[in-house]
């Protein structure tokens, strides 16, 4: 889960924060009458229902560790294209100048190491080299299709780096928002059941108890 930049004020997951404020919702409309006495009104538990509505409603970090992961699938499938159509234009290199002098010009060495950014750095480069060098490289087999080919699968490569940024800004996003919206919640419904503890502390344990929020 990434680095929250806003304290959760409550210890549990959001899904058992949704359930127990769903609960202290139900119990404060049984005993809405003992409210009232507090101005507690119907508009009022209204109003905490759409908090919890709203709260219920914001993206989950599993939805977006989901997406994250589908997009470093689709990311890795490109790079795996990619270092492959590398794989031929680099033999082709390494034929065309014994592994010497010209060849060293592509870049290729630790291909097989290089990060995403380093390989599509390295893909637009063997695409200018190649371009310069196509009249030895078509000697050894080079077609017309396969230089650009490789500036397609960069570009797709570079794009799909792109997406799964985008992906995790939006998580963050979407982590301080769910976890604002719950820390309201739960600022609210610590007061509403405190008010419940006190109307029945002397009273109804059995009430009082229906009014302890635990796992807070």
């Amino acid at each position: 889960m990434p680095k929250e930049i806003l304290a959760r004020q409550y210890r549990m997951p959001d899904a058992d924060l949704k359930q127990l404020a769903d609960a202290l919702v139900a119990s404060i409309n049984r005993d809405i009458t003992y409210f009232t006495t507090r101005r507690i009104t119907p508009a009022q538990v209204q109003e905490i229902k759409e908090q919890i509505q709203n709260f219920d409603a914001t993206t989950t970090d599993e939805e977006y560790l989901g997406l994250h992961m589908e997009a470093t699938e689709q990311k890795d499938a490109v790079a795996g294209n990619l270092r492959k159509a590398l794989r031929t234009i680099r033999n082709m290199a390494e034929v065309a100048y014994n592994g010497k002098g010209k060849y060293f010009v592509f870049g290729f060495e630790g291909m097989v190491h290089m990060n995403d950014y380093h390989l599509y750095r390295l893909a637009r480069r063997v695409v200018r080299v190649g371009a310069r060098l196509q009249d030895d490289l078509r000697l050894q087999g080079l077609m017309d299709n396969q230089l650009p080919a490789i500036a397609a699968l960069a570009t797709q490569l570079d794009e799909a780096i792109e997406h799964i940024g985008d992906i995790s800004e939006q998580r963050q996003f979407e982590t301080l928002d769910r976890v604002t919206k719950g820390n309201a919640l739960w600022a609210e419904m610590n007061r509403l059941a405190s008010i419940g503890r006190s109307l029945f502390e002397d009273t109804n344990p059995a009430l009082h108890n229906d009014y302890v929020l635990v796992g807070g």
